[in-house]
């Protein structure tokens, strides 16, 4: 990202003109934020933005779903404090949380009764695991967009679960979100550790040149994991490879490859109910961890 000459530009994208006054202003701003911030502090921490989750959505009329995400992340990685803001709803929803400090606070959208046994489906295909899991737990699938939005409707009760197996999202998407959903009392963790041993394991959100939370042969090489894109697309065309990567250096370094599982804070006591449901359909479909 170049918001320092003009033209202004994001990866190969180029600002149109017409934003750079924006553009300046709210980077001057930024610097001048800064300025109160001391030069020596916050040295330890690691921090994930995400701009725009949901630009998909925001390409098409649906800025809603939109939300910025902000993680703090200690010296090992792990979540301990974030930000997720909805600009475009009416009026602008938010949550922001650190659970060592006791903090949580937010302007949220409520329903009117939560609902606590729907489940937040994407609005891609549900894989075979998810759709047998839904089944298995006779939860009700509530669509939804974006991981930012997905984490605050469970903060918000408009469902009590989100769990996947497949990927398609990076730790952007979740450093924030994860820190503020355990400050809310819920919690999000890797499939894999929980479905084999009912743990909590978090992904890896440090700065690195490889994805640290990788496996050798459990994931499946995709356009959206692969770190060739082009060689991917030459080889298996659009869809998944079918082959398992076995070296880091296949994936993305930021790609979330195991899946994950949140539920909201009325949900955290329904673990073992939702561990057992989730073992029963591994005995008979696998997940697909991508």
């Amino acid at each position: 990202m170049n918001i320092i000459t003009t033209p202004f530009t994001v990866d190969e994208l180029v600002v149109p003109e017409e934003f750079n006054s924006l553009v300046e202003q709210t980077r001057d701003k930024i610097q001048q934020l800064a300025k109160r911030i001391d030069s020596s502090a916050y040295k330890a921490l690691t921090v994930f933005v995400d701009p725009i989750d949901g630009t998909r959505e925001f390409a098409t009329g649906k800025g809603q779903y939109c939300s910025v995400l902000i993680g703090y992340n200690d010296q090992v990685g792990k979540p301990v404090a974030g930000l997720m803001y909805r600009p475009l709803t009416e009026p602008a929803s938010w949550a922001a949380g650190a659970k060592s400090e006791n903090y949580a606070d937010g302007v949220l959208d409520r329903p009117a009764t939560p609902n606590k046994k729907g489940i937040l489906i994407s609005d891609g295909k549900t894989s075979e695991f998810l759709g047998k899991t839904i089944e298995e737990l006779g939860y009700e699938k509530v669509p939804s967009y974006a991981s930012g939005n997905r984490a605050l409707m469970l903060i918000e009760g408009k469902a009590g679960a989100y769990i996947r197996d497949t990927g398609g999202f990076a730790k952007w998407d979740c450093s924030g979100p994860q820190a503020v959903l355990e400050a809310y009392g819920g919690i999000m963790a890797k499939l894999p550790k929980f479905l084999s041993e009912k743990k909590l394991e978090s992904y890896t959100y440090l700065k690195s040149k490889t994805n640290l939370d990788f496996e050798p042969d459990t994931v499946t090489l995709t356009l959206q994991n692969g770190r060739d894109k082009n060689k991917i697309s030459r080889m298996f065309g659009d869809g998944d490879s079918g082959v398992k990567a076995d070296e880091v250096d296949e994936v993305k370094e930021y790609a979330c490859l195991q899946g994950l599982v949140a539920l909201d804070k009325s949900n955290v006591a329904d673990l073992d109910i939702i561990h057992k449901a989730l073992k029963a359909v591994e005995a008979k479909v696998q997940p697909t961890y991508t």
